[in-house]
């Protein structure tokens, strides 16, 4: 990393559920947990010292908060290390494509609901858009049909979004 801080590690998946109009799956937080409660979020978290990887992380914590079977996710890159500056949080976004078929249940003990977010929605530049008044300006948000998403989550869709977007130019 760039600087001293004591970063704490974590991996999320980015899981795009491979449909005839692909969606990317996000969870909303338990309200139970001590960070970051009741935020949408890509399922994720720190890890295991049998991981092995960071994509290995990000399998197992989805499987842990989701069901979503390790063997059904095709991992086919990650995008850019994301740090949360405030909490010194340095997570590691590993993309994986879902087929249609997959299933997933959400874990009451961390996770509330599980939704699927439009890729469509993603790649249309007007949606994004970033807080302009009190503690949260200048963050990145999308304004979703059953949930806000910003912080570090709405960085990552931007980043991922871009990423997309430059590869179709």
């Amino acid at each position: 990393m760039d600087d001293d801080r004591q970063w704490k590690f974590s991996a999320v998946l980015v899981a795009i559920v491979a449909r005839c109009e692909p969606t990317i799956l996000l969870t909303k937080r338990s309200s139970g947990l001590s960070e970051y409660s009741s935020h949408v979020s890509f399922p994720g978290g720190r890890p295991a010292e049998s991981d092995g990887s960071i994509g290995a992380t990000a399998l197992r914590e989805a499987f842990e908060e989701i069901r979503l079977e390790p063997g059904a996710i095709r991992v086919v890159g990650c995008l850019p290390i994301h740090k949360t500056r405030k909490r010194n949080h340095a997570i590691f976004p590993v993309i994986g494509i879902v087929p249609e078929s997959a299933e997933w249940e959400a874990s009451p003990a961390e996770v509330e609901a599980i939704f699927e977010f439009p890729f469509a929605t993603l790649l249309n530049p007007a949606l994004p858009r970033q807080y302009s008044e009190g503690e949260r300006t200048g963050a990145w948000y999308w304004a979703d049909q059953t949930q806000d998403i910003w912080g570090v989550t709405a960085v990552i869709l931007k980043s991922l979004a871009g990423l997309v977007l430059d590869a179709a130019r």
